[in-house]
């Protein structure tokens, strides 16, 4: 026999491959969770940040296909220094001056719970100038407890969906008796903001469980050519309806059932007289003398009899100084007629969804900055495009925070994985 020589038992030339360890899968998860996550945090600042300019670059809500008139505006100014509360002499005097033009609707936008300050019958006088209109309309300022106010059944808005969050009117500081019979009564209420601004005024009020229509929307809705019976609140949208069911137009609302005023638009500039100057001109006209006012601008257009004097309506604070609360209402009157802005913010879970999928999307992206910052473009414009069309449609805003925030998380967490896995980071 040759000379044979057996391995050492030692000796293993190929070695068994050996259990993979559980730890290291979790080891390479690790980071990419955590650089998805932060990723994701720096994105959701960024648009957190940018919520001012949520509306920027969105197109408004379609407008209606019959624009409504701009109200005719009669001030009170030339009151001043008259007893409050004032005569209703003088509110009965310019119903009836223009009552032969037909206005309609007509606003009284006063507070009315008090008394005739002279004569108490007066008050039965100012019912009757009211009853002479088609649709007279006047607010009863809200109260959300049923406690400090009167307790009053205002006509139900048909709505679908939870009312929550809207601004609950349980009881109301209410025009008098003798003025109820004759005038259609609608809810009233305006707040302002944690910066002391009047930044909108509400369309839809709570009742207990059901939906009632402010004092403003009852007033578009009546120039419109609306019938809120037929008319609907579903979830966020107010679909404003005719007599025959034909939908005139679609109004987005916050989730406390308001519109923003639109400050930033250029001042209203309505048809605008004193109450005392109107009533010389139907008295001028009458006679045969040029009147210092055309009354017939007032045919079957809206009126608002309002005052501007800071002891009945006090001035509220604008981004631009103090104005008057018809001011804004007129703002908001002009931009609904127009095209309502945007209100609709999206689901709190969209956003972070929209924001998690962009951070994790950034891994799988090569870490080359300008293939990272082509595909971040790419993303942001195809998030903006999809928030621009659901600003059309559906009234929704937030369209440039979100597609900037998901293009921030999609750029950076792609190198924050990278960070984390060099090893800096224990």
């Amino acid at each position: 026999m040759g000379n044979y020589c057996f391995p050492h038992a030692d000796f293993n030339p190929l070695p068994l491959r050996q259990a993979p360890d559980p730890r290291y899968n979790q080891g390479m998860n690790g980071p990419r969770i955590t650089a998805v996550i932060v990723a994701a945090a720096l994105g959701l600042l960024l648009a957190t940040l940018l919520v001012p300019w949520s509306r920027m670059f969105l197109p408004t809500v379609a407008a209606p296909a019959v624009v409504p008139p701009l109200p005719v505006l009669v001030t009170i100014e030339d009151l001043a220094g008259e007893p409050w509360p004032w005569p209703r002499l003088d509110l009965t005097l310019v119903l009836r001056a223009v009552s032969p033009y037909r206005p309609s609707p007509v606003g009284l936008l006063l507070p009315l719970d008090a008394p005739d300050a002279l004569e108490p019958v007066q008050d039965d006088q100012l019912g009757r100038a009211l009853a002479s209109f088609d649709f007279p309309i006047l607010p009863a300022v809200a109260f959300r407890e049923a406690g400090p106010g009167e307790k009053l059944e205002l006509s139900p808005l048909r709505h679908q969906g939870s009312l929550r969050r809207i601004r609950s009117a349980e009881s109301f500081l209410a025009p008098e008796e003798s003025l109820r019979k004759t005038a259609r009564i609608a809810a009233w209420k305006v707040t302002p903001e944690g910066d002391r601004y009047v930044h909108r005024l509400p369309l839809v009020f709570r009742q207990g469980e059901r939906a009632v229509p402010s004092w403003l929307l009852e007033m578009y809705a009546r120039a419109l050519g609306a019938d809120l019976a037929k008319s609907e609140f579903s979830g966020s949208t107010l679909s404003l309806r005719d007599e025959q069911g034909r939908e005139l137009q679609k109004i987005p609302v916050d989730l406390r059932g308001s519109v923003p005023v639109d400050w930033a638009s250029p001042d209203p500039q309505p048809v605008k007289m004193e109450i005392r100057s109107v009533v010389l001109a139907s008295e001028q006209e009458r006679i045969g003398v040029t009147p210092i006012h055309d009354l017939s601008t007032l045919t079957k257009k809206p009126l608002i009899v309002a005052g501007t004097l800071p002891e009945v309506d006090p001035a509220i604070d604008s981004p631009w100084g103090q104005k008057s609360l018809v001011d804004a209402v007129l703002r908001t009157w002009t931009r609904l007629a127009s095209g309502p802005i945007p209100v609709l913010h999206p689901p709190r879970w969209f956003i972070l969804g929209c924001i998690l999928a962009a951070a994790a999307a950034g891994i799988f992206v090569p870490r080359k900055l300008a293939v990272r910052l082509v595909v971040a473009a790419g993303t942001a414009l195809l998030v903006f495009c999809f928030g621009w069309l659901a600003a059309k449609f559906g009234g929704y805003s937030g369209a440039l925070p979100l597609a900037l925030g998901c293009a921030w998380a999609l750029l950076f967490s792609s190198p924050l994985l990278r960070w984390l896995e060099t090893g800096r980071v224990r």
